[in-house]
């Protein structure tokens, strides 16, 4: 929650300022080549001043580098020194093996397992020769000495330090800092240490070895990490002192920093603490008003058919319209199938098994495949059918009398876009005659239009707030989750039906319902073959399983199956019962029509982010810093 309070202010008041904000903070991270995600740093102050310091950074590689670099720029400490590194060892360690690098005087692009460290006025450009690809891991240990980050005092020693610079390119993860003193004592009351910062941040002081440590969970890129240390003179008796009391000016610059971080800290605890009630309130209070709505204008009629079971045509609609009109208006792949199932039963298409002979690599091989044939176009008087016989069969010159299941897909490739147009005939009709029925009295555009968009920018909202806050409230931020997800829902299911609506999808239901539990409630089939042909289309219609139509075809006594001249020729049974090799032709049917509706789809397509505790603000005058990346 604290992590860079003081920007918190300025980006919560509006959403539009936090929205840009979220954006620009996200962008860069689509540049980066490299992410930090763990970066380990041990220091001793040794007796005469200087500071060796051991420095682990894990890199993960996001594109393919030629290396990576350190830059430690040149500074004058507070006593007017001018502080220098030296690199002394540089190891990379990856896969379980650690290789050591040698110091060249020069290198270029391509070489690998050697460093160059060119110092200048500016200060010290380390370049660690490491090719790597995307996707790799390493951790680079550099190892150097800093002179200039501990001064003497005469009243106090102190280490000024900045252990993370702000030039590093990509944002530096899981930070851990120690510092030990190599002729320091136990028990000393006067080792203080502060932090500047990240407001997340933590320093902590162990007297017994005696230690700091500082931890902190992220220093973004452009921002740095610094450790200030007020310790005994006598801890580095070689280094020369100045004859100038330090630490009171260290107590006081150390005081007004910690209360101006403190502020922006009950500040933030202020914006979290209201923010959070609005990121939960207004999201809560919309879907209590889209809830009241829904509720109240969207309620349809009570039906009048109440029963478990339904045992007849539930209306005189056509079997795609109710299809349609069970999924909420859009025409599934059954409508298709339970179109062409209705035409068999009519007479205007034959269905029937053909064996196909192919050319095979040891020799000609066979197998069966369902091919319909058109009987008689004539007799099509339905747009809805003339619309699916034009899609299978085709019109005009181009019509054809038979056509297997495995030519369908083929007929959709060689003329993608007329066999796109043919399906969108088709679905025209069959939205067409649904829309005249008026099942549906209102769907509520402007109120689900309302209440998505409403619900989709709060959502925006609670989670530029959520990231804003660094992840504060994260109960707050999950429950207008929920809220924002209930209010859609509501909104996007709003739809009023007819009285005939109502008792027409109650009926549909019902049906589904009986011929699911056909078999188990041990009934008979109707005797009028006739009425149990539509239902056997219904089922398909309504989308019943393949194993269930298998059921229903069974059901069928044989005497039954046989035309009037004794033939064993039953086309809505074979429509729903598999052979050897194949499913039923229904399902048979709806995969390839599904398959090839995909694959035209992607056909079309395809042409056109001093005694410990928190960090501080201020600073920025710590020796070291700089930064690094990739190259």
């Amino acid at each position: 929650m604290d992590k860079q309070i003081s920007a918190l202010g300025s980006r919560v008041p509006c959403l539009l300022a936090a929205l840009v904000f979220a954006l620009c903070a996200l962008s860069p991270a689509v540049a980066r080549a490299v992410e930090m995600p763990q970066v380990d740093i041990e220091a001793t102050v040794r007796p005469d001043g200087s500071l060796m310091v051991e420095e682990a950074r894990t890199f993960e590689f996001d594109d393919d580098v030629n290396g990576v670099y350190w830059t430690i720029p040149a500074a004058q400490n507070e006593q007017g020194a001018s502080s220098s590194v030296t690199v002394l060892d540089v190891e990379v360690s990856e896969d379980g093996q650690t290789a050591r690098y040698e110091p060249v005087s020069s290198a270029v692009t391509g070489d690998a397992g050697v460093y160059t460290a060119e110092t200048s006025s500016d200060g010290l450009e380390l370049k660690v020769f490491t090719p790597h690809e995307d996707g790799d891991t390493a951790t680079v240990t550099v190892s150097y000495e800093l002179v200039g980050a501990v001064m003497a005092w005469a009243d106090t020693a102190e280490l000024y330090w900045q252990f993370v610079g702000p030039d590093w390119e990509d944002d530096s993860n899981d930070v851990s800092l120690t510092v030990e003193f190599a002729a320091g004592t136990a028990g000393s009351d006067a080792l203080r240490a502060w932090a500047h910062g990240p407001l997340d941040g933590r320093v902590d002081i162990d007297k017994a070895t005696p230690a700091v440590t500082c931890e902190v969970p992220r220093v973004q890129e452009g921002e740095f990490a610094e450790v200030c240390v007020a310790f005994p003179t006598s801890w580095v008796a070689g280094l020369s002192s100045v004859d100038e009391n330090r630490l009171d000016t260290i107590l006081g610059e150390e005081q007004a920093w910690a209360d101006e971080a403190n502020a922006r800290r009950e500040r933030a605890r202020v914006i979290v603490g209201a923010g959070s009630v609005v990121q939960v309130g207004v999201p809560g209070v919309l879907l209590a008003i889209v809830a009241w709505y829904r509720f109240t204008r969207g309620r349809s009629p009570k039906p009048v058919f109440q029963e478990t079971y339904f045992r007849d045509v539930p209306s005189a609609d056509h079997p795609a319209v109710i299809a349609a009109f069970m999924e909420d208006g859009s025409v599934p792949d059954r409508a298709f199938v339970a179109t062409l199932m209705k035409l068999t039963d009519d007479r205007v298409v034959a269905l029937s098994a053909v064996t196909v002979e192919e050319a095979g690599l040891f020799g000609t091989k066979k197998r069966e495949e369902y091919q319909m044939s058109l009987v008689d176009r004539t007799r099509a008087a339905d747009p809805i059918d003339r619309a699916v016989l034009a899609l299978y069969f085709g019109e005009g010159a181009d019509a054809v009398d038979t056509v297997r299941f495995d030519q369908i897909k083929e007929h959709a490739d060689f003329d993608a876009q007329g066999f796109k147009d043919r399906v969108d005939d088709f679905k025209a009709c069959v939205s067409a005659a649904l829309e005249m029925r008026s099942l549906v009295t209102s769907r509520g555009t402007a109120f689900t239009a309302a209440g998505v968009v409403l619900a989709v920018v709060l959502g925006i909202a609670s989670f530029v707030f959520f990231i804003a806050t660094d992840f504060a409230n994260v109960a707050a931020f999950c429950i207008s989750i929920v809220c924002v997800v209930a209010t859609i829902v509501l909104a996007a299911t709003f739809k009023v039906y007819s009285r005939e609506g109502v008792e027409l999808r109650e009926k549909c239901v019902a049906l589904k319902r009986w011929l699911e539990d056909f078999t188990r409630l041990g009934e008979a089939v109707p005797a009028d073959l006739v009425l149990w042909n539509k239902l056997l289309v219904m089922a398909v219609a309504l989308g019943v399983s393949d194993e269930v139509l298998r059921q229903l075809a069974d059901a069928v006594p044989r005497d039954m199956r046989e035309d009037a001249y004794g033939g064993y020729y039953y086309p809505i049974y074979w429509w729903c019962y598999p052979r050897i090799g194949h499913r039923s032709a229904a399902d048979e049917l709806q995969g390839v029509q599904s398959e090839t509706i995909s694959a035209l789809a992607s056909s079309l397509d395809s042409s056109g982010a001093g005694f410990g505790g928190g960090f501080s603000v201020g600073g920025g005058g710590g020796v070291g810093g700089g930064g690094g990346g990739t190259f």
